[in-house]
């Protein structure tokens, strides 16, 4: 994701992160770039110069595009260069002061919610604006059942509307704040069993595409503090895997294949990238997974930076055991 310091919005800092990722990293890094500059969501990037640089996709990231008549220009524009746009649906006028779901839970917890409106606005504009310009979008963690809703529709009239869903929003409700766990603080947040359900049900019929980790580190110490002061975000990248098996090949919703076909070629396909395949000749980047693997993560296991993984301590099905980059390994014993 493009939102670092300096923001990914120009050519330069694109060429950079290449260069480090080339030397430094383990697997295939794809950059993606800002939308507009500096995301600010005010005047557009340079999107022509930065595809020939060599991003996958452009995104405001999680401040989003606020300004309808924006976002149909940057559509418009991302279209003549065929990017797909990424976007992070939230009505932030609508979300401000917000620490969950709107819901039972926040009410009894005493804090200000998130409602499922904020995020379906955008879905549902999004996919207006996708019907007008004739540009491919791509909806980011969606968490409410309403949105996946609103996507089937946009999909039975053919709209270029992908979108995805993360790990945790098919693991978990936000009846597991219920003690204030600051690991849980996540945007957007976890709602209700019925979404996660709905989620669940449009993520098997194909309304949603991918699986994706919405991996958002902090440090332990970031989220030692009072709920409302801690950042949004949690280390899910490790434990995505066995937290989608679990959720739904473990809970009976869907088979192995399928859970597999969302996280690989599912996403790939949605940013139009020749990935996430075993057909002969494709690139040999692999996972051995255990499928039949039980265990409960620990801090001692895993590899991240971050200390705020929420999944700590609750069993889980399914493992990923070695991870293979160009038919080298690069993770497992």
């Amino acid at each position: 994701m493009p939102d670092s310091l300096p923001a990914a919005d120009n050519v330069g800092t694109i060429q950079l992160l290449r260069e480090i990722c080339s030397r430094d990293a383990a697997v295939r890094v794809l950059p993606t770039g800002t939308l507009t500059k500096g995301h600010e969501g005010k005047a557009l990037a340079p999107l022509g110069t930065m595809k020939k640089a060599g991003v996958v996709a452009v995104t405001d990231t999680t401040s989003g595009v606020q300004n309808n008549e924006i976002m149909r220009r940057a559509l418009e524009y991302a279209a003549m260069f065929d990017l797909v746009v990424l976007d992070h649906c939230q009505d932030s006028s609508m979300t401000e002061g917000g620490q969950m779901h709107e819901g039972a839970w926040s009410l009894r917890l005493g804090l200000r919610g998130l409602p499922r409106a904020a995020e379906e606005v955008v879905v549902s504009s999004d996919c207006l604006l996708a019907e007008l310009t004739k540009a491919r979008i791509h909806l980011q963690h969606l968490s409410s059942g309403g949105s996946a809703d609103i996507v089937r529709r946009a999909k039975a009239k053919q709209l270029a509307v992908t979108a995805e869903v993360s790990a945790l929003h098919l693991l978990l409700t936000d009846a597991a704040l219920a003690h204030y766990g600051t690991s849980l603080k996540t945007n957007p947040p976890l709602r209700e069993e019925a979404d996660r359900l709905a989620l669940i049900a449009a993520l098997v019929d194909g309304t949603i595409d991918a699986i994706c980790s919405d991996h958002s580190p902090c440090t332990a110490t970031e989220k030692d503090c009072e709920f409302d002061l801690a950042p949004f975000g949690a280390a899910t990248l490790e434990t995505a895997f066995a937290a989608a098996h679990t959720a739904l090949v473990a809970g009976g919703h869907a088979d192995l294949p399928l859970l597999i076909a969302r996280l690989t070629h599912g996403p790939a396909k949605a940013l139009g990238l020749s990935a996430g395949t075993l057909k002969a000749g494709a690139l040999a980047d692999l996972v051995l997974l255990d499928p039949k693997a039980a265990w409960t993560p620990a801090a001692a296991d895993l590899l991240s930076k971050s200390g705020n993984n929420p999944l700590i301590g609750r069993a889980l099905t399914g493992r990923v055991r070695a991870t293979f980059v160009g038919g080298r390994q690069v993770f497992g014993t």
